[in-house]
C-alpha cells in the first residue's frame, strides 16, 4: 500500500519598488485577508522556478512586467500555522508607466510609501523592512 504525503505548499511573495514606494495589492478573495492589503504573490506551480512564480504572479496580480531572474531572495518563512513555506523576494527598482491591472483575487492595486498593517504578519515585515532599509522611514 502506498503512502500518501502531505506536503507544505510554496508561496512566493515579491517586494516590488516602484514610483518611489512599494507595489501592493488589495485581497479581493474571501477569507483570511479578504480587503486588506498584502504583497503580490501566490503558488508556486509544479513545474516553475520559484523566480518564475514570482514573476508570474506579480504580472496576474498587477499587470506589472518583471524579470524572474533579477528576483533575489530576501528571506524564507514557514507560517505560524505551519500550513505554507512563504519565499519572500525582491525585484529591481521598475518603471511602471499607466494603470495597473490585475486578475479577479485583487480588488486594487496600490503603491504605498510608508509602512500599513497587512492582511499578514509576515508580509507586514516585509513591508516594514523595505522602508527600513530602503532609507524612507
Amino acid at each position: 500500500m502506498a503512502k500518501g504525503y502531505e506536503n507544505t505548499p510554496t508561496v512566493v511573495v515579491v517586494r516590488v519598488p516602484v514610483r518611489g514606494g512599494l507595489l501592493m495589492v488589495r485581497r479581493a478573495l474571501p477569507g483570511e485577508g479578504h480587503g486588506q492589503l498584502a504583497l503580490p504573490g501566490g503558488y508556486q506551480m509544479l513545474g516553475q522556478t520559484w523566480r518564475e512564480a514570482g514573476a508570474r504572479e506579480v504580472l496576474e496580480e498587477t499587470g506589472v512586467v518583471i524579470s524572474a531572474e533579477a528576483l533575489h531572495l530576501l528571506a524564507v518563512e514557514t507560517t505560524p500555522d505551519r500550513k505554507q513555506n512563504l519565499i519572500f523576494c525582491q525585484a529591481p527598482p521598475t518603471e511602471v508607466k499607466g494603470a495597473f491591472s490585475h486578475d479577479q483575487e485583487i480588488a486594487e492595486v496600490v503603491v504605498i510609501h510608508a509602512p500599513v498593517e497587512t492582511a499578514f504578519p509576515l508580509h507586514t515585515a516585509m513591508v516594514d523592512d523595505f522602508f527600513k532599509s530602503s532609507g524612507y522611514s
